[in-house]
C-alpha cells in the first residue's frame, strides 16, 4: 500500500519499500532513511542524532 507522508514539511511522496541505513538508530552520528517507489528513490531523509536525540533532519528530493 503506498502512503504519502505530509508532515511538517518533510512532503514525502507515495512510496512501496523504506531502507535505513543504520538499521537501528545510532546514539551519535546519521542515520539515512531512503524512501522508495518500484525501485526508485523518491526521497531520502538524513536524520542526525547526538547523544541518543534527533538534532537535525535534512530531507533530499530525487
Amino acid at each position: 500500500m503506498a502512503t504519502t507522508l505530509s508532515t511538517r514539511g518533510l512532503n514525502i511522496p507515495a512510496h512501496d519499500n523504506i531502507t535505513l541505513v543504520p538499521s537501528a538508530a545510532p546514539s551519535d552520528g546519521d542515520q539515512v532513511i531512503t524512501y522508495l517507489k518500484e525501485g526508485s528513490v523518491v526521497a531520502v531523509l538524513t536524520v542526525t542524532y547526538v547523544g541518543g536525540n534527533v538534532s537535525a533532519v535534512v530531507r533530499s528530493a530525487s
